[in-house]
């Protein structure tokens, strides 16, 4: 059940809904060159934010730290975190399922220790499927972590820099 960021006994130090991920995440892949529909807002159903370049596709599975419809102070708790956690990443798998190759599957997040420290759980599957993890910061910049093995994909597509 959401519960209130100024009751958490380390609070998260911002708070972001879907939207605004998928926003910052739909302006980093652009600024990269990516050719890319609109993100999807609200309750919309499929694929958050896509792209594509040089012949790779790029899928996005978002999550926030509160809803779109919560107040400044309603976050989710650690429990949903975690069920949300899992949704992104069966989500990605579904998408890995039916993808062509050339394709990159991102799970995109609010960059909060809450988040960070529920993927970490998971890291070793995460890596093994290739998933990759932008981290979306308060300012919408965007830290990509990834596993070694797609590290020459995203240099080659400017997802990052040497």
């Amino acid at each position: 059940m959401p519960t209130r960021n100024s009751k958490l006994l380390i609070k998260d130090p911002f708070i972001m809904n879907e939207d605004t991920v998928n926003e910052a995440v739909w302006n980093f892949i652009k600024s990269a060159g990516f050719h890319c529909p609109d993100f999807l807002t609200g309750n919309k159903i499929g694929v958050d934010v896509e792209g594509e370049k040089h012949g790779w596709r790029i899928y996005v599975e978002s999550k926030g730290s509160h809803a779109n419809t919560h107040d400044l102070d309603t976050v989710f708790d650690s429990g949903q975190i975690k069920t949300h956690t899992y949704m992104q990443i069966g989500k990605l798998m579904e998408y890995q399922t039916i993808g062509k190759e050339n394709s990159l599957y991102v799970m995109a997040n609010p960059d909060i220790p809450r988040i960070r420290n529920r993927v970490d759980k998971v890291m070793k599957s995460i890596n093994f499927a290739g998933f990759i993890r932008f981290w979306i910061r308060e300012d919408g910049s965007v830290e990509v972590d990834y596993p070694r093995h797609v590290e020459k994909t995203l240099l080659e597509i400017g997802l990052i820099q040497n």
